[in-house]
């Protein structure tokens, strides 16, 4: 359709996609979005991957299973090139066009595909950040589409990029082993034949990354320490607030209608979209990170169950009434619409929002970093700032978990549950610690009367009152 004949319909589709970029615009920049952006620098500097833990005092020297160096040369080259608003802006148009894609891939009428997107995207959309699962979205549905469009030989290619991406290929690796079942049971053997070949293929292609096939048990063994270790977004998605709530009702919904509705799809096309995301509900059961991926695959899905024929309930217009129909208005709205959020967006860049992420830790706070009279404690959902924005500074532990042993996470885990920090800052010799103010250790160290270089409601940085040295912590030191 072109612009001048936009309709209502067509419209409506247009202003939720403004939205939809704009909401990707500002979606946050977390701890891991730092570390990634200096290991991106190391690498350009370096030019290879690092599989060396350098961050950090406690873990320094120990092998790290960087799998995501690709993002972080990605990420690092775009920041290099025009900053975090660049960063910002690639990451933006993955969610984005995958969102797009998803929304391509239904097939029932206008409106109820519509409306099933106001469910679904907020849902999708829980766990945007400026993080390498933006591009594990897009490649989530690049592969539906590949798969649903029959290019085949396409897939080991998509492997390769995305097993140096981000571990997330293994969901890919579940979706398309979950097609190819589909396909043995399908009349076309050809297909199948050349699927199966396809699917063995993209498994090597795996392979070709710096931990090899030891890829795959990497990452079973880091999803186990990730619940081990309580991460909140590797939790199991109970029903216990709004976010869990709905992705157990369309859930559901696709269950129920997959019941009652199977034997009447009609193309190998439906069903495999169909199992798709089917196959990712235990999966985001199991994790609440993978309600995103779900729910972009659940849009496809149930607008294949419901079908082209059904139709929303709606008035009908009565004899001689004039349309509603207004091509050059609907325009002027959009190129609003677009303006609108274009300058929105330029703006909250420019501040920059706070939501953004972009500034984490004041430029007084890093200073009292930089003078730390002895090593630094930090909280691991803190350790990823530090790493990049006071390199000088090695952290005590950071949210990559994996180059640092179980008893050291254990630990830090029951001091910040505790408060109790005296045998673990005498471990490691802690001379200064930077905190959020409410962290049961920082409260712990006010009544200790450790000497408070700055403070705000983010962040406090305390330096020891006598000696970086601690024996208790009743006192700063001997």
């Amino acid at each position: 359709m072109r612009l001048r004949d936009l309709d209502f319909s067509s419209l409506r589709v247009v202003l939720l996609f403004v939205a939809v970029g704009a909401t990707a615009c500002l979606m946050p920049a977390q701890a891991d979005t730092y570390w990634h952006l200096r290991a991106g620098q190391d690498l350009f500097r370096s030019g290879h991957v690092q599989l060396t833990e350098l961050y950090s005092h406690t873990a320094r020297g120990r092998p790290w299973p960087n799998h995501e160096w690709l993002w972080q040369a990605i990420s690092y080259g775009s920041y290099r090139m025009g900053g975090m608003p660049l960063l910002q802006l690639l990451a933006a148009s993955c969610v984005t066009l995958a969102v797009a894609l998803a929304y391509r891939a239904m097939r029932a009428r206008p409106s109820v595909n519509f409306v099933l997107a106001l469910l679904g995207i907020p849902l999708a959309s829980v766990s945007w950040a400026l993080r390498p699962q933006a591009v594990s979205l897009l490649f989530l549905i690049v592969l539906l589409h590949l798969l649903l469009a029959q290019r085949f030989w396409l897939l080991p290619a998509l492997f390769l990029v995305w097993a140096n991406l981000h571990g997330a290929v293994a969901m890919g690796g579940v979706v398309l082993t979950v097609a190819t079942i589909v396909s043995a049971f399908d009349d076309e053997r050809a297909r199948f034949r050349k699927l199966l070949v396809a699917t063995i293929v993209s498994g090597l292609a795996t392979a070709l990354t710096p931990m090899g096939l030891g890829l795959w048990r990497f990452i079973g063994q880091s999803i186990a320490r990730s619940r081990q270790n309580q991460i909140l977004e590797w939790l199991p998605a109970y029903p216990r607030g709004p976010i869990e709530i709905g992705f157990w009702v369309g859930a559901l919904a696709l269950m129920a209608c997959t019941l009652r509705r199977w034997r009447r799809l009609g193309s190998w096309q439906d069903r495999v979209t169909v199992a798709a995301a089917l196959v990712l509900v235990p999966l985001a059961a199991r994790a609440v990170r993978n309600i995103s991926p779900f729910f972009l695959l659940w849009l496809p899905a149930m607008s294949r169950l419901i079908g082209p024929q059904a139709r929303l309930p709606r008035a009908r217009p009565s004899a001689g009434e004039p349309s509603v129909e207004h091509p050059r208005l609907n325009l002027a709205l959009v190129a609003v619409a677009g303006v609108g959020a274009t300058i929105a967006i330029g703006w909250c860049f420019w501040l920059p929002l706070d939501r953004l992420g972009w500034h984490p830790i004041p430029d007084r706070a890093l200073a009292a970093i930089a003078g730390c009279p002895g090593p630094l404690y930090n909280r691991y959902n803190e350790g990823g700032y530090l790493i990049w924005f006071a390199p000088e500074v090695p952290v005590f532990i950071d949210s990559r978990q994996d180059p640092y042993p179980p008893e050291l996470l254990t630990a830090h885990a029951a001091a910040e549950r505790s408060g109790d920090f005296a045998e673990l800052f005498a471990r490691y010799h802690i001379g200064c610690a930077a905190l959020p103010p409410n962290s049961p250790v920082a409260l712990r160290l006010t009544a200790a009367r450790w000497i408070e270089k700055f403070r705000d409601d983010s962040w406090v940085v305390f330096h020891p009152a006598a000696s970086p040295r601690v024996g208790h912590d009743s006192a700063p030191g001997p």
